[in-house]
């Protein structure tokens, strides 16, 4: 059974980052029509977007009652996009960001206030309806906000010239068809994730933090490369913090109203830790300092190794 399952995790996951690609193309040509602006293409389309397979992963996983991979892929992806997924686009990208304006330090102030939140999770030891309200609020809350912000209203030009030409309803066809793929492919990543875990003895909150958590969250690594090589700080800061924050208070707040079963607290706790650091580190460093280097890239995969390693150990503790 463990040697089915692996592979069809793995490509599972490869299938759903390369969907997810294509999907982001699609809505760019969508939030060009719209006129959005950088800063809210980058939260409300991008991130969104980039999030479908994290979203799509979560909800079969409380559908099938494995509350605990639902958190800790929601959890473990946020680790994951605030220092590995940040870190490799800064250094692949090989630009140090300079951060101007009040945008970018208010997503990361939401960014924060929205990781507190599931330390409920860790006190209740479940996910639960009132807890699903609360973040699914968050989420209008801050998408009205920076809905508001007209800093920057470059036009996002990532699609090639065939597809500038498609009609948009061809192009919402071709998105919705996309959605329904990743949310098949999903329904094979949370059963096989679960066979493994089974196998190796592992918590699935730590698979769901660890393998799916990374691997879901490849797309807002591509996507912010691109952004900024292109130049499009806000953008790339709004797809990756909004994701973090699409995660915590969409994702989460969906899962907690489709599940009520029980999470695994010490690992959740582990993997909560991070979160808050990373969370943390981030927001020193655009408040504080205004601009991400190549070391503060290098400091924040160092981060993501650690919780790698730690998440490892964790589970020998558990078991």
């Amino acid at each position: 059974m463990i040697l089915y399952s692996i592979p069809v995790l793995l490509i599972s996951l490869l299938l759903i980052m390369l969907i997810s690609d294509r999907l982001i193309r699609y809505v760019l040509v969508i939030s060009k029509t719209l006129g959005l602006s950088e800063m809210a293409a980058g939260f409300i389309i991008l991130s969104i977007t980039t999030s479908l397979p994290e979203l799509s992963v979560s909800v079969v996983a409380s559908l099938s009652g494995e509350g605990g991979l639902s958190v800790g892929n929601v959890l473990g992806s946020n680790v994951a996009n605030l220092t590995i997924i940040l870190g490799l686009a800064i250094l692949i990208a090989r630009k140090a960001i300079t951060l101007k304006g009040q945008s970018n330090k208010e997503l990361v102030q939401f960014l924060f206030i929205s990781s507190i939140i599931p330390l409920f999770i860790v006190q209740r030891g479940s996910l639960d309806i009132v807890l699903g309200i609360v973040l699914l609020t968050l989420f209008v809350y801050f998408g009205i906000t920076i809905s508001r912000k007209t800093e920057a209203t470059t036009v996002i030009d990532e699609t090639p010239n065939q597809q500038k030409n498609e009609k948009i309803a061809f192009v919402v066809i071709k998105f919705l068809i996309g959605v329904g793929l990743i949310i098949l492919l999903s329904n094979f990543a949370v059963d096989s994730s679960t066979d493994i875990a089974n196998f190796i003895g592992l918590p699935t909150s730590i698979i769901g933090a660890t393998i799916i958590g990374l691997g879901t969250s490849l797309p807002e690594l591509a996507t912010t490369i691109q952004a900024l090589k292109k130049g499009l700080v806000n953008m790339a800061l709004g797809n990756l913090l909004g994701s973090c924050i699409t995660n915590i208070t969409l994702i989460l707040g969906i899962s907690s109203l489709l599940s009520t079963s029980e999470v695994n607290v010490v690992a959740v706790q582990s993997i909560m830790f991070y979160v808050l650091i990373s969370s943390l580190s981030v927001w020193y460093m655009v408040g504080a300092s205004e601009r991400l280097t190549k070391k503060s890239a290098i400091f924040l995969c160092v981060i993501y190794v650690i919780f790698i390693l730690q998440q490892v150990g964790v589970s020998a503790i558990i078991f």
